[in-house]
């Protein structure tokens, strides 16, 4: 392939397992979340009393509830332009939270649809799926870890 490798400023080399790198007791499941992004989103409300870090995920949960059935729709009506809108759009939030791998397959996708490769894409999409549900399920179970008592 002749284009340049994707680079994310969130994408730096992680131990698989959760990790405590926040010296919080929080630890993040890095086998799907970037604890560097994390902390980074972390010291933008260090008190929590903001409680950033649970409405930017929300904010990204709500996102994937309404660009994962359109990439589906996009997949089943083989229109390569809406999915290459789903990924470029799921390329750079997930980037955001830390959601490397998924940013990352993203990327892949949305190059092959801007080629209209979406028969080379197909196991891509299923990996943007399943990775997302995995992503949501980490962000949950850091969202309650990091709730007080488990209140939101």
């Amino acid at each position: 392939m002749s284009s340049a490798p994707v680079r994310h400023a969130t994408s730096p080399p992680v131990e698989p397992g959760p990790v405590d790198n926040a010296g919080d007791g929080v630890a993040v499941p890095q086998d799907v979340l970037n604890a560097e992004a994390i902390n980074r989103l972390r010291e933008l409300d260090p008190t929590g009393e903001s409680h950033l870090l649970t409405r930017v995920f929300q904010a990204f949960e709500t996102s994937l509830n309404r660009l994962l059935p359109q990439l589906e729709q996009a997949r089943s009506t083989a229109d390569a332009a809406g999915v290459r809108l789903v990924a470029h759009t799921l390329k750079s939030s997930s980037a955001t939270i830390g959601a490397v791998q998924l940013s990352k397959v993203c990327a892949e996708v949305e190059a092959m649809a801007h080629q209209s490769r979406l028969d080379a894409a197909a196991s891509g999409i299923e990996l943007i799926l399943s990775e997302a549900q995995a992503v949501r399920e980490a962000l949950r179970q850091l969202t309650a870890a990091d709730s007080p008592a488990g209140a939101a």
